[in-house]
């Protein structure tokens, strides 16, 4: 779910630090995963308004573009794109407020209403398609080995 809803926002900060479990604190039986948290360079938070639309954006931690990522994704038989009906306005919604208005002019809020959109569609399609035909042994494209160690994990 992770790597679609990036896909959507194209979040570029994901990394192993970004995913979260949920315990019962008094069993601590695992409750499955966390909330998405830790998404604020997404929407093209730093991308003028006219390369918005512009693929290939740069993401972590397991292939280097939000599209590749999405190749990874064994099955969207879970995703229902009518739960997202009526995105746009609501991202328009958000972006005319008082306070967000200041930051964000009208034009751009209709291009990244308009680009939320455009990634919903592409996940419906290959949701649609039932193949997902990438060769998840395949390492082109992925991001640096080291990766994890830069967000202080380690793996052995």
């Amino acid at each position: 779910m992770y790597i679609v809803l990036d896909y959507i926002i194209a979040n570029e900060d994901r990394h192993f630090n970004n995913f979260g479990l949920l315990r019962n604190a008094n069993t601590l039986e695992w409750l499955g995963a966390a909330p998405i948290f830790d998404s604020g360079t997404s929407l093209w938070y730093n991308k003028l308004t006219a390369r918005i639309p512009a693929s290939g954006i740069i993401c972590k931690p397991f292939k280097k573009t939000h599209g590749e990522q999405l190749k990874l994704v064994s099955s969207l038989e879970w995703f229902e794109s009518s739960k997202l009906d009526g995105i746009e306005d609501e991202i328009l919604e958000v972006f005319s407020g008082d306070k967000a208005a200041q930051y964000i002019d009208t034009e751009r809020a209709k291009t990244i209403a308009a680009e939320v959109r455009n990634r919903i569609e592409t996940v419906e399609s290959m949701a649609m398609s039932h193949t997902q035909s990438y060769d998840i042994s395949s390492t082109e494209g992925d991001v640096e080995e080291d990766v994890a160690e830069s967000y202080g994990m380690k793996i052995e």
